[in-house]
């Protein structure tokens, strides 16, 4: 019969495995780029209408060729977009 110690063993291995691999990837995510638009948004300075893509979770700005055209999607501010979990599809807040 196994140990506890011996049991413990695989998963420990198998977790500090899958960091190794899939950390430069994470790195590159631009997560703090978005929380910064989060928090901008939501002070109620880029109080934008918007354009949601309710298919693919992304927002468009007024500027953006795209804006309305792509369906099914909803206009909203661009803070209530945020907070509903889209990301804006230029990685850049609307001004």
């Amino acid at each position: 019969m196994l140990s506890r110690s011996r049991l413990l063993f695989l998963p420990i291995v198998l977790l500090a495995l899958a960091l190794v691999v899939f950390y430069p990837s994470l790195r590159q995510l631009p997560i703090e780029g978005l929380i910064r638009i989060g928090r901008r948004a939501s002070t109620g300075k880029f109080a934008v209408k918007i354009w949601a893509n309710t298919r693919t979770g992304l927002y468009y700005c007024p500027d953006s060729k795209l804006y309305g055209k792509l369906t099914p999607g909803v206009y909203m501010s661009q803070g209530d977009a945020l907070q509903s979990g889209y990301h804006p599809a230029a990685n850049e807040a609307c001004r």
